[in-house]
């Protein structure tokens, strides 16, 4: 038996709008764990919570609606022993043997710092027994976690992130303190290494920036079979386990998809003028405008650096994808949906799952699920050689004995919706048909003893139902019968001189035909009808007529005459001018960035950001709208 382990950031709950349960049969997964949900609890709805054949476990932002949020679904199958919100204990929830209280954190907090952290619902824990290949059972904890992004507007945030990712290390150690496994999964917002990123900085400001280095601090640099690094004689044994110092690696190893590529420079105007992810959605989307980094060091001194870095325990884990695939590059995880950078791989791996190195021999594979769409990050997953024992009894903060699913609480939006349903208004009609066949009054008392004035039912009054169908539009546009016949027999009259003839303005004005079979007909101008959809079907291509006011050949018959159709009345927009590089229709796009050119529109290339002299990728072209 194996078990499956699925992150991934989704991007917004509520965009899958699939039924819930065939969403997480089709990841194939026994623990699936969602970030950015995007849903507080008062936006969560019964369909997305409880699903057929899943226990959820959700964790919300207590500061903004619609902002940050993990979600963690267990099968039956996987049905955890404990679950608990949040990394600091103050929330709802209990782990084994105390492991989830503040008093077992290595390091000290001040209240207001932990209540801070753990407000944006950023984390949720699950622990399940499992029983290994050899029938021995272990405890085992999976840490669902979405990172805090460093905002380049919001200097203090990169504070808050790195005391977030010390609070995860320092839960992680409390945990595996109490003998359980610990399995952190998520976003984490970082790029460790070179190799995790489509475009690194060639100075050494790439491995000094804070978040990177707090990674080196959490990680365990092993490796499974590395043959390469035998050879350069820098590794050293850990625990039976090939362990080596660098991980500086370059070479390639085929079978990923897509290709690395580099944005140009002059194309930095497309992130800075095209409509990038807001404050609120808290994400590192590879930054276009910034050579696509995660920038981590806006602020801040040295000396506060190295304070930052300080960690209460040494407990570390292990990057299970690089465990299996040290040297595979282009497993990228993340991309900037703006700029298409999907389609030319052209992002950064920021979505690990991380566990302790005494776990490692419990692990058949990694993966990297590039092709499952969906979202801006795509969704990684473990395969653990065991079963999970599912307990008998679901945890206390599992969504399902939330009391607004139990029919104990209602919910602000219950008292705007109608409340009498169909059965209700049969029932009181009959009710009333009744009382008024039996001679009783029109007068109805409450079943209480308080009297109240009474309640005088008026007799209902079917309203007369509209008989007449609802116009078309078209049918505003066209011309009646009747005033097609009466004009019909006025020309002919005119013609045998029983009546004068029409002045010149009048029969410009009133320029109509009769086609076969007294079909409706165009009038071509000066009456406020004009054309119906089907005629707008004719074309002048079909003859190469042309009809203009009364310059109407008589012998010719209706079909026949043509007109320039809804092109004449509408012309629509422009087409969008071609690229210099590919010859294809560029894409619009519009200033978002505050300045001069906000909202301003220019039109760019459409293919998506890439390494410079990658002819798959972007070119140069850039134009103003209107120019």
């Amino acid at each position: 038996m194996v078990v499956r382990v699925l992150s991934w950031n989704i991007n917004g709950l509520r965009s899958f709008k699939t039924d819930m349960k065939l969403f997480l049969d089709s990841l194939d997964a026994d623990i699936i764990c969602f970030q950015e949900t995007k849903v507080t609890r008062d936006m969560l709805e019964e369909p997305q919570a409880i699903v057929e054949g899943y226990s959820s476990y959700f964790s919300f932002s207590r500061k903004k609606s619609g902002y940050s949020g993990v979600a963690t679904f267990c099968s039956q199958r996987t049905t955890p022993t404990h679950a608990q919100e949040g990394l600091t204990g103050k929330h709802a929830g209990e782990l084994f043997d105390g492991g989830g209280t503040v008093e077992v954190l290595p390091g000290r907090w001040k209240d207001e710092e932990l209540k801070n952290l753990d407000s944006e619902g950023r984390a949720v824990i699950t622990q399940h027994l499992m029983k290994d290949t050899d029938g021995k059972e272990i405890k085992i904890a999976v840490i669902n976690v979405y990172c805090p992004h460093v905002d380049p507007e919001k200097p203090e945030r990169r504070i808050y992130k790195i005391r977030f990712y010390e609070l995860l290390r320092q839960r992680a150690a409390a945990i595996r303190d109490t003998g359980c496994h610990v399995i952190i999964v998520g976003d984490i917002n970082t790029s460790h290494k070179r190799i995790d990123h489509c475009d690194p900085d060639d100075s050494e400001d790439f491995e000094n920036r804070l978040g990177r280095r707090y990674l080196d601090m959490l990680l365990l640099p092993i490796y499974k079979n590395d043959q390469q690094n035998e050879t350069s004689g820098n590794h050293h044994k850990v625990e039976g386990i090939e362990s080596v110092q660098n991980d500086h690696i370059c070479s390639s190893e085929p079978g990923m998809i897509g290709e690395v590529s580099k944005i140009d420079d002059s194309l930095q105007l497309v992130k800075t003028s095209s409509s990038s992810p807001s404050e609120e959605s808290d994400d590192s989307r590879v930054d276009v405008n910034n050579k696509m980094r995660e920038d981590e060091g806006y602020v801040g001194e040295q000396q506060s650096d190295e304070a930052l870095l300080s960690s209460s325990t040494n407990f570390q884990v292990v990057d299970t994808f690089r465990y299996f695939y040290p040297q595979r590059e282009k497993a990228f995880t993340c991309w900037h949906t703006l700029s298409n950078s999907r389609a030319t791989n052209y992002g950064t791996r920021i979505d690990y799952i991380f566990c302790d190195k005494d776990f490692l021999t419990y692990l058949r594979d990694a993966m990297v699920q590039q092709e499952v769409l969906g979202s801006d990050h795509c969704p990684v997953s473990i395969v653990i050689m065991g079963e999970i024992t599912p307990a008998a009894k679901l945890p206390s903060s599992c969504t399902k004995f939330y009391p607004e699913f139990q029919g104990q609480q209602q919910k602000l939006s219950s008292y705007f919706q109608r409340k009498s349903s169909i059965t209700d208004c049969q029932a009181k009609t009959s009710q009333n048909t009744t009382l008024q066949s039996t001679g009783s009054t029109n007068e109805t008392w409450p079943q209480s003893g308080v009297k109240r004035k009474p309640e005088v039912i008026k007799k209902s009054t079917s309203k007369k139902l509209c008989t007449e169908k609802q116009k078309k539009l078209s049918s505003f546009f066209t011309i009646k019968q009747s005033s097609l016949c009466d004009r019909e027999k006025a020309s002919i009259e005119q013609k045998e001189g029983n009546e004068e003839p029409l002045s010149t303005n009048q029969n410009h004005n009133v320029a109509s035909f009769v086609g076969h079979n007294n079909e409706e007909v165009i009038k071509t101008r000066g009456d406020s009808q004009s054309i119906s959809s089907q005629e707008l079907l004719l074309s002048q291509k079909n003859t190469g007529d042309s009809v203009s006011g009364s310059e109407i050949d008589s012998n010719k018959p209706l079909t026949q005459v043509k007109n320039t159709g809804w092109n004449f009345l509408m012309k629509g927009p422009k087409p969008p001018p071609t690229c210099s590089g590919h010859n294809e229709p560029a894409a619009l796009r519009t200033v978002k960035k505050k300045g001069p050119n906000m909202n301003r529109q220019f039109y760019t290339c459409a293919r998506g950001a890439g390494k410079e002299g990658d002819p798959e990728a972007q070119c140069n072209f850039f134009k103003w709208v209107g120019k």
